[in-house]
């Protein structure tokens, strides 16, 4: 085992300990925002795979430009909603979702956005991927987490598939039937 090797555990291990610390009861205060914030995403033919994603990316865009993109983390948020209606336009009919939650500062973002500001270069936009459907959300959060990985290393090389080094990460997951499907978004990162 290289000295290298050796000393990027012990970073890993220091700062999960400092996660782990700013998680705990005693040093997570959570900070969330009293107003809550309401989006509409564009019509969309399908609303599993159209309206529904169209409201996240709302959402987030919507919070970022009221209190600041370190709340408009979708699975941080308290008393989320969504709500998807089919309406009539000109083109016919359309899936609308609105989606209505309190923001919330994602607390992990926050501990880690100094050393990824120092540390990364990132691209200006981000990705945003569905996953395969699975018998649990945790499986679900993982399949999204591996389209992610696999659409960001066809648009811009392996360097930048790295979800753990993505900024503004966020997953989504919603029932269809018996099983759970997420969306992983996030702004591609690598190391400088």
């Amino acid at each position: 085992m290289t000295f290298q090797c050796v000393g990027r555990r012990l970073k890993v291990g220091a700062l999960g300990l400092v996660v782990s610390f700013a998680l705990s009861g005693a040093g997570f205060a959570r900070e969330c925002k009293s107003d809550p914030v309401v989006a509409e995403g564009q019509p969309a033919v399908s609303r599993d795979l159209g309206a529904y994603p169209n409201s996240l990316f709302a959402w987030r865009k919507a919070v970022a430009e009221k209190v600041g993109g370190e709340f408009n983390s979708w699975r941080y948020a308290d008393a989320r909603s969504v709500d998807c209606n089919q309406i009539d336009t000109k083109n016919g009919k359309r899936w609308v979702c609105k989606r209505k939650a309190l923001p919330c500062k994602d607390t992990l973002s926050t501990v880690l956005s100094g050393e990824k500001l120092q540390k990364f270069e990132c691209k200006s936009e981000s990705v945003s991927s569905y996953g395969r459907r699975e018998k649990t959300e945790a499986e679900a959060i993982e399949q999204s987490k591996w389209a992610w990985r696999i659409d960001v290393r066809k648009r811009y090389g392996e360097a930048w598939a790295k979800w753990d080094s993505a900024t503004a990460a966020d997953h989504d997951c919603r029932k269809i039937g018996d099983k759970f499907q997420c969306i992983g978004v996030g702004t591609p990162c690598k190391d400088k």
